[in-house]
């Protein structure tokens, strides 16, 4: 499975490099499905992030109510054992 990315300078004070997801070639069918809702590039919910890491999406409840986001990041699709590579997009 390849995951294709650009980066980008931040527009922050801080200039940090981002990442930003271009394409997907899938390696299977249950990861073509599960994209975006269980696993994804960088941080659900967020089209830039600073990792440009394959990972897990958990939610952990809090006491308070709200939830928790935690990433896990992956080497090899969970579903066919396939390796997940990152490529950048030039």
């Amino acid at each position: 499975m390849h995951v294709f990315y650009r980066s980008r300078w931040a527009k922050r004070p801080a200039a940090e490099i981002v990442y930003e997801q271009t394409d997907v070639a899938y390696c299977c069918e249950p990861m073509r499905r599960c994209w975006g809702v269980l696993i994804g590039f960088g941080v659900r919910g967020h089209l830039r992030s600073t990792s440009r890491e394959v990972a897990i999406f958990t939610s952990h409840p809090q006491a308070n109510g709200k939830t928790v986001q935690g990433i896990m990041p992956v080497d090899f699709c969970p579903f066919c054992g396939q390796a997940v590579e990152t490529c950048r997009d030039k």
